[in-house]
């Protein structure tokens, strides 16, 4: 070690820090599916690897309380490997015990060695762990037959003699990625601006054949941008299985600690999103399956009584749908309690007694959302304070993503959240309202008509449009987010009301309504901005972005200017009833 400096040992440490957190995080992980399923030879010979390489590594770097422990890890899975079986509960909780102590010594920015004294800990009970009831007699499902199960020669010639090829990875700084979206974002900005001024030059071009070198150069620049773009995008792009495996051991813990059986099966774990929406996506989902475990499954006993199976099922299922993302949360508990929802709403004061019962079923179910609502029967520390619910809702809404919830008494309840494949580009449409630019996701809009304004019709006080054989509620942006520019601003009363507009039908889950616009820009491709002016800050808008030429577009969030415009509305006939009674 003395033949570093400073700078390559931080170097030397940080490398160590990370690939050894990833290693911990998989072990974790294979430990778990050792338990749950069985000896599986290539699981095995994995999670003896990860042991393998830390303790190299750490020997390497001076850390001996990791190298030891982790030396009794190897020596206990040798025996595991040559004798056959799996891990009992016992054996999986001390290595797992052993694993949490590495991983909160070298998290740190600083990096340290586990404790003396807690290493001796560990390294007496691996070492005089009784193996005979540590294993479970069990035969192995061998990769191959004939196949020794502990050669890791064999497993990684594999991978190389007519199997897979072999993949090559860089590590690169998550930062380093954003920036190059950033780039990619400005060059998209450029080349709009370098369209907007193509008119022009062809009017003024005196050399038709120099234009046409021009227009040729610009529309390559343009394909080789959106493939830069691309690019970008997939490095990004992760599975979302990282998150997926991450539940295993918090559930194992919650069912032990609830007295429940639980089964928890995952599909479409290779589901690509963004990496920033994978790390933002842990914690919402979480909640959704402690409170599955918690409140949503039920005890073993009735379990029993209503002839269900003792083992519970929970299901997580990811699969993308359009540009979206879409994870699924279900369990076959005893579901939603819709007479418990309209009781505490009405004790709370959230609604009265004749409103609840004007709430159609799903309108009911939403109402869980609601801070303060909640159907527990007791007040637990995983749940029932009713704040849980409304704090996914918020998190899920912070990635311009959406949750909805469907129960059925008796036969469970699921959750479906549906976010952005990423939070940095979208496609959309650019329109004017009041005097204002905005832009809506194109997988927002179902279609857009047009309609005059003496067509429009006021039914309860909503203004509608009757579109073929339906009537649509329609919303004026400027009006519901607060800044009308037609009420009052600069050049406010010089602005001609059009005759006519544009109706932009968006669809909201199984709801429809309408924008009026008074004018179509057409669609784009955006880079989204946070919007950092106060004034400009509302629920109702996912963020801003540049155009070509310096113009601001505000992006609309279509559930959340929706919801807004039924508190809106809301609010409005709360305020008629005051005033006339």
């Amino acid at each position: 070690m003395e033949d570093f400096n400073k700078e390559e040992l931080d170097q030397l440490f940080a490398v160590f820090r990370d690939q050894s957190l990833q290693i911990l995080d998989e072990m974790t992980q294979d430990l778990l599916a050792l338990e749950t399923l069985g000896g599986d030879a290539e699981t095995l010979a994995r999670l003896r690897r990860g042991a393998h390489t830390i303790k190299g590594d750490s020997a390497c770097i001076d850390l001996h309380g990791v190298k030891e422990i982790t030396h009794r890890i190897e020596d206990f899975l040798d025996v595991l490997i040559h004798q056959g079986g799996k891990f009992e509960a016992h054996a999986v909780d001390l290595i797992l015990q052993a694993l949490d102590e590495i991983k909160a010594a070298i998290a740190t920015e600083d990096i340290q060695d586990v404790k003396p004294e807690v290493a001796q800990n560990l390294i007496a009970k691996l070492s005089n762990a009784n193996l005979e009831n540590a294993v479970a007699e069990i035969p192995l499902i061998l990769a191959d037959e004939g196949e020794p199960i502990h050669s890791e020669a064999n497993a990684d010639a594999k991978k190389m003699n007519g199997g897979k090829a072999k993949r090559d990875y860089v590590r690169v700084e998550a930062a380093k990625i954003d920036e190059l979206l950033n780039l990619a974002g400005e060059m998209v900005i450029a080349r709009s601006i370098i369209n907007q001024m193509e008119p022009e030059i062809e009017s003024n071009s005196r050399h038709h054949e120099l234009y046409e070198q021009f227009n040729n150069a610009n529309s390559q620049m343009g394909k080789l941008i959106g493939q830069f773009h691309k690019s970008v995008l997939k490095m990004r792009m992760v599975t979302i299985d990282q998150v997926f495996k991450r539940f295993a051991r918090p559930m194992r813990e919650l069912a032990n600690e609830t007295g429940k059986l639980v089964d928890l099966e995952s599909v479409g774990g290779e589901t690509e999103l963004d990496r920033a929406l994978v790390d933002l996506l842990y914690e919402p989902t979480l909640h959704l399956l402690r409170n599955a475990v918690d409140h949503g499954i039920e005890s073993l006993e009735e379990r029993k009584l209503t002839g269900k199976p003792e083992v519970a099922k929970i299901n997580l299922r990811a699969f993308h749908e359009g540009n979206q993302v879409v994870v699924e949360v279900s369990d076959d508990g005893r579901g939603i309690d819709k007479d418990s929802i309209k009781k505490k709403v009405i004790e709370e004061g959230i609604l009265n007694a004749s409103e609840v019962e004007k709430l159609t079923e799903e309108e009911v179910l939403e109402l869980i959302f609601h801070q303060g609502v909640s159907t527990a029967k007791a007040i637990t520390h995983i749940s029932g304070r009713g704040v849980g619910m409304s704090a996914v809702k918020a998190s899920v809404e912070q990635l311009r993503g959406s949750i909805s919830v469907k129960s059925e008494s008796g036969l469970g309840t699921t959750f479906t959240l549906r976010m952005p494949l990423t939070l940095a580009i979208i496609r959309a449409m650019l329109f004017q309202s009041s005097g204002q630019l905005f832009a809506l996701p194109l997988l927002s809009i179902r279609e857009i008509a047009r309609a005059e304004a003496r067509s429009f019709l006021s039914l309860d006080g909503f203004e509608t449009f009757r579109l073929r054989d339906e009537f649509i509620s329609l919303v004026r942006p400027g009006v519901v987010l607060g800044f009308d520019r037609r009420k009052g601003g600069v050049g406010g009363g010089f602005r001609k009301i059009p005759d006519q507009y544009f109706i932009i039908v968006l669809n909201v889950g199984s709801k429809k309504y309408g924008i009026i616009a008074d004018s179509l820009i057409g669609d784009q491709e955006l880079v989204i901005k946070p919007l950092d002016s106060s004034w400009v800050q509302n629920e109702a808008l996912a963020g801003a972005s540049v155009l070509g030429d310096g113009k601001v577009a505000l992006i609309m969030d279509a559930e959340m200017m929706f919801r807004k415009v039924i508190r809106y509305e809301r609010s409005r006939s709360i305020e008629k009833r005051v005033n006339a009674g």
